[in-house]
């Protein structure tokens, strides 16, 4: 087997399905609002006074608020659905839940996997720190039936599985090629030397020109450009 992941089934969107530092952040700051602005109103508007420790309320959900920016720091996003069945990619067929598909049987494959359990979201000042690794999708038409499934990646070592699988898949002519399956591929792993063989092999077999190839790997000087050329291009 050569690669394999839990399918992810969507239940429900994000929405008001918040984490537990995102419902100290947003509600102690709503009542932090709701409290502090008819005080200011009436201070300012009625010259009246109030006594110091009318305020105290406020400044006790001001430091509930700051609180959450802490328990972010360790807290991974809502799941937002359940796990449930296995995507399997093997040598010559695919598997969903123990159906095979044969690679050369699918139309319209398409394959995301740059998401991984454990990944930084984009959250830089609120709300969860960490990801669950089900923003991954594979789509693909098999006898006129369109299949969609979402997977779960569950570390960076997964994602590196994934990605080796289908650089291998690729170079080894398990589906008919075409230029749009190399997106499959992110760009930190465009720097491996298995999707450096792959392009030189694809080079080699004139499938596409040695200036694409060029700019889909990722070399680290103009020597190992050179090198390359020299390799696949001689």
């Amino acid at each position: 087997m050569l690669f394999s992941a839990s399918i992810f089934i969507p239940e429900k969107s994000k929405g008001l399905n918040l984490t537990k530092s995102e419902k100290i952040c947003w509600y102690s700051l709503a009542v932090l609002i709701a409290y502090s602005l008819p005080c200011l109103f009436i201070e300012n508007f009625y010259n009246y006074k109030f006594p110091q420790w009318v305020h105290y309320p406020a400044f006790f959900a001001f430091l509930i608020n700051f609180s959450s920016y802490f328990i972010r720091l360790t807290e991974f996003e809502n799941l937002n659905g359940y796990l449930e069945g296995v995507i399997s990619f093997k040598e010559n067929f695919l598997i969903i839940n123990e159906i095979e598909f044969k690679y050369s049987e699918l139309e319209n494959l398409l394959i995301y996997g740059n998401s991984f359990s454990g990944e930084k979201t984009k959250n830089y000042r609120y709300g969860p720190m960490y990801g669950n690794g089900v923003e991954n999708l594979i789509s693909f038409t098999h006898n006129g039936i369109k299949i969609e499934k979402h997977f779960q990646l569950n570390s960076e070592r997964h994602l590196d599985e994934l990605q080796n699988s289908l650089i291998h898949i690729i170079t080894e002519d398990k589906i008919p090629f075409k230029k749009e399956y190399l997106n499959f591929i992110n760009e930190e792993h465009r720097s491996y030397i298995l999707f450096e063989f792959l392009i030189g092999k694809l080079i080699q077999e004139k499938k596409i020109d040695y200036k694409e190839g060029v700019n889909m790997v990722k070399f680290n000087s103009n020597k190992d450009i050179t090198e390359f050329k020299a390799k696949y291009c001689a």
